[in-house]
């Protein structure tokens, strides 16, 4: 089984995505307070973009912003983790671990941008 690189990364990007997006969905849901449906999917929808925006604007080349909504993902984390189970060790340990998430999103968003620019360049 041959699998290329732009599949693994996009695999990873995909994998990192709904780790985090299911993180900003429930944060969302359990900040807005209201337990309907339109909450829920409305939840799901704000988290669906705001993670996408990590991927989209380092595809785009707009490091900065990717920047910014990696760090806004971060503090989601931050916040997520707070809200289901205070600030306990555990507490601690995840939110050294969360920034992987929002990083990883960027960095292989990063490595397609370096590929469209080589296939640019190759035309």
């Amino acid at each position: 089984m041959n699998i290329d690189k732009k599949t693994v990364i996009r695999i990873t990007i995909i994998c990192a995505l709904l780790t985090q997006i299911s993180h900003a969905a429930s944060l969302f849901f359990l900040i807005g307070g209201e337990d309907t449906l339109f909450a829920t999917v409305m939840s799901w929808i704000f988290a669906i973009s705001l993670e996408f925006s990590i991927y989209i604007f380092t595809i785009y080349g707009k490091r900065n912003t990717a920047i910014f909504f990696g760090l806004v993902s971060w503090a989601i984390n931050i916040l997520y983790y707070w809200f289901e189970i205070g600030f306990t060790q555990k507490f601690v340990a995840m939110n050294i671990i969360s920034p992987i998430i929002p990083i990883t999103i960027y960095f292989y968003s990063e490595l397609i941008q370096q590929e469209k620019k080589a296939r640019v360049r190759k035309k």
